[in-house]
């Protein structure tokens, strides 16, 4: 197969990748059949909200290992808003868009969850528990706690990285820059320069999610959001770069948000938690990814434009390094180019915190 390259941009320089690749309910999940990857598990683990609150939710999640079985190390990953663990591991043709399927194969174990009020965890009344971004940040760190410890699984890991999308990159923001409790972070589909039309305009396209066929009979309540049937095509994909069967199975799988997460997502942007990480970061958007990328927003045009704009709002400690995917919009994972960011995920990790 002819191998292709793509450039990441570092601290000092650029690295030319090549590319060529607490209680737990168990429910057992068949083995997977592709080469380099081991079995899952479903699992549901106990989570309180906040402090002094008791544990009464649970988070919905699969912990997957390679076929060689668990690693030393962990990556926790966070789906973005209307997103759930789905888009980490893809349903159609996961071979080519599934993050799991792919750190998997690469030596690492991944733990992929639906956040507190998405798809098979816990939807809270909303009426009476408001669910925030550092509702979710609160949540994922006891997961990290539970990870470590070997709650999930029966397993413990020595080593976390947490892996966010959108909305999850800033709860992994906010998780990281104030507990200091993972090794690594990796952060896409979010800069600190947004594009503020586009983001209005997906804004616009949220309604509430029992106005939508998918969860009129799941008796959420008020609180929950879900996009307009057939937007999300315009909203998350670069068109040219995407088959058209995804964006189908992605508004087939779509899920939900809250209005508390839709409220208090813009003030992460400028409240300086990403500069308290202190542990190394990877930074990777689409380069036509119309919510981060443009004039009045970040310059995606290369690795070394995004990090020029993003560097400012990072420690030292974090040796920020970024990764610019061409011929993606904001889904990374689930444009035909996926596999270009993956090689990347990978590949940072073996450097920093090794399987």
């Amino acid at each position: 197969m002819k191998k292709r390259a793509m450039m990441i941009g570092y601290g000092r320089g650029t690295l030319l990748i090549l590319l060529s690749l607490v209680l737990v309910v168990f429910v057992p999940r068949a083995a997977r059949a592709a080469a380099g990857t081991g079995s899952c598990q479903a699992l549901n683990i106990p989570v309180a909200l906040g402090a002094e609150l008791p544990a009464q939710y649970t988070i919905y999640g699969e912990l997957c290992n390679p076929a060689s079985g668990a690693s030393h190390t962990v990556q926790l990953l966070i789906p973005g808003a209307t997103y759930g663990h789905i888009y980490w591991d893809f349903s159609y043709q996961s071979e080519t868009y599934s993050y799991v399927h792919a750190l998997n194969a690469a030596g690492y174990s991944t733990f992929n969850m639906d956040r507190i009020g998405t798809g098979l965890s816990s939807h809270p009344l909303l009426s009476l528990m408001e669910v925030t971004m550092k509702t979710n940040a609160y949540v994922i760190h006891e997961i990290v706690g539970d990870l470590r410890g070997g709650l999930v699984g029966n397993q413990s890991f020595a080593r976390v990285i947490l892996v966010g999308h959108s909305l999850g990159s800033a709860m992994v923001w906010i998780e990281a820059g104030t507990c200091h409790y993972v090794d690594g972070v990796i952060v896409t589909g979010l800069a600190h320069h947004m594009n503020n039309t586009t983001f209005a305009g997906i804004l616009g396209t949220f309604y509430p999610a029992a106005l939508d066929p998918r969860f009129a009979d799941a008796g959420y309540g008020v609180g929950y959001l879900t996009t307009e049937p057939g937007t999300r095509g315009r909203d998350f994909y670069y068109l040219p770069g995407a088959d058209p069967s995804v964006i189908a199975t992605d508004e087939a799988s779509k899920e939900t948000a809250t209005d508390g997460e839709a409220t208090t997502f813009a003030p992460v942007l400028v409240d300086g938690i990403s500069a308290q990480i202190i542990v190394p970061v990877l930074l990777v958007v689409g380069q036509q990814d119309s919510i981060v990328c443009g004039l009045l927003a970040t310059n995606c045009s290369s690795a070394a434009t995004v990090r020029q704009a993003e560097l400012p709002y990072y420690a030292p400690q974090a040796q920020l390094q970024v990764a610019v995917i061409p011929n993606v919009g904001h889904d990374l994972n689930l444009h035909k180019a996926a596999s270009l960011w993956f090689a990347a995920a990978a590949s940072w990790s073996y450097q920093y915190v090794a399987p």
